[in-house]
């Protein structure tokens, strides 16, 4: 015989009310959590999304577009945000855009046509036109990584993140100092240019030199071929700092290629799993990858519940510097 929510009430004690509150997603305390996850084991309960959803008029599931599938960032943001959202009842449908915003739009429209209750995107540029069908469907946008006007969005402090970068090189005496990024198209890159500009303006009294700061491919490849470019240069910097993971790991390559008394100074972002290997230890601006997935999914749940101010919130985290050995 299947269980049900009143085969959980007799074996807990709890009301119905307490019960249906948690398979929805909402706080239920510790000890009460405890109570029903024990008794839906005994009782070998199945939660019966079907009917749920043709009850409350939602399918349980959110999609999620990525700008990129193969991005360690991405990746470690869903795995993060999957297992918050999975705990409140709800299943993901995973779409990769492929830095592409047609394909993005295409995308969006797919998973509006699925029923999804929600949706979290981590767009491929600043236009938010492609999100017309969610709206017109009222289904509830988080944007990730990338501030959108008019919908909810989960940043890191891009101008801050840089900046300490430069503070960390400036104090060690650094005053010609490169940089790695993207073109201005993506909203990380511009901002973390604008950081990189402003940081090292407060710090020397000069604005960098343009060749120091040349836009390059946002990949593994970018970041060798920039930090290549950089050291060829008639006047080289005696640091870099990399505006993102891939140009770390590219720029790393291209040092390793060189002689060590040939190093310059190097920061680099996000202490993912290949950072953790370099050696010496390198200094990485570190982005709060976990807060950032469960704001996201927090924003979403709290949107899906109801709750919420009718304008849309921007949440914006704070970044870490943590210093590596040998690396000013």
């Amino acid at each position: 015989m299947v269980a049900t929510y009143k085969d959980i009430r007799r074996m807990t004690g709890l009301s119905l009310a307490t019960i249906s509150k948690y398979y929805n997603g909402g706080n239920v305390l510790g000890p009460n959590r405890e109570l029903i996850e024990k008794a839906a084991t005994a009782l070998d309960y199945q939660l019966n999304n079907v009917a749920r959803g043709l009850r409350s008029r939602r399918s349980m599931t959110v999609g999620v577009i990525l700008d990129e599938l193969d991005s360690s960032f991405n990746t470690t943001i869903v795995s993060r945000m999957e297992e918050r959202l999975r705990e409140a009842g709800y299943g993901t449908i995973i779409c990769d855009s492929r830095k592409d915003a047609e394909a993005q739009a295409d995308v969006l429209r797919f998973l509006v046509g699925k029923m999804v209750d929600a949706i979290v995107v981590v767009p491929v540029d600043d236009d938010t036109s492609f999100l017309a069908p969610a709206r017109d469907r009222d289904v509830p946008v988080v944007a990730v990584d990338r501030l959108m006007p008019g919908t909810d969005s989960v940043i890191i402090d891009n101008r801050a993140a840089i900046a300490s970068a430069i503070q960390l090189l400036t104090h060690a005496g650094h005053t010609t100092i490169g940089l790695l990024a993207g073109p201005d198209t993506t909203y990380t890159m511009r901002e973390r240019r604008a950081g990189f500009r402003d940081a090292v303006q407060d710090r020397t009294g000069l604005l960098p030199r343009s060749e120091l700061m040349t836009p390059e491919d946002v990949s593994i490849e970018g970041g060798y071929a920039g930090l290549r470019r950089l050291l060829r240069l008639s006047a080289p910097p005696t640091a870099v700092v990399c505006a993102n993971y891939g140009f770390t790991l590219g720029a790393t390559i291209a040092l390793n290629e060189l002689g060590q008394e040939s190093w310059p100074a190097l920061v680099g972002f996000d202490n993912l799993e290949l950072a953790r290997l370099i050696r010496p230890r390198p200094t990485l601006v570190t982005q709060p990858i976990e807060a950032l997935a469960l704001e996201a999914a927090e924003l979403v749940l709290q949107r899906l519940s109801g709750a919420g101010p009718d304008e849309s919130v921007t949440i914006t985290l704070e970044t870490t510097l943590l210093v590596g050995h040998e690396s000013t």
